[in-house]
């Protein structure tokens, strides 16, 4: 399974692998499936890239369901 990665502008890319993971346990531990996880964990990801520093870079629940950006479309499948 594939999960495409989310256009933002980069600041700080400190704690994005760890957010990632991080929201992607947390999601599927809630009940959610494979992809509903890593769709929200790579929306989660491009918050943190966008902020400064680790800690206070990782978005709340609210603001992952607020997120709206298009895509990186792949040429890969």
């Amino acid at each position: 399974m594939r999960q495409r990665a989310y256009r933002v502008p980069v600041v700080d890319t400190t704690a994005a692998g760890d957010t990632f993971t991080g929201y992607v346990l947390a999601n599927m531990v809630a009940g959610e499936d494979i992809a509903t996880s890593l769709d929200r964990a790579s929306k989660t990801a491009a918050i943190a890239v966008s902020r400064k520093g680790a800690a206070p870079s990782i978005p709340l629940a609210d603001e992952v369901d607020n997120f709206q950006s298009s895509p990186i479309i792949s040429t890969e499948e």
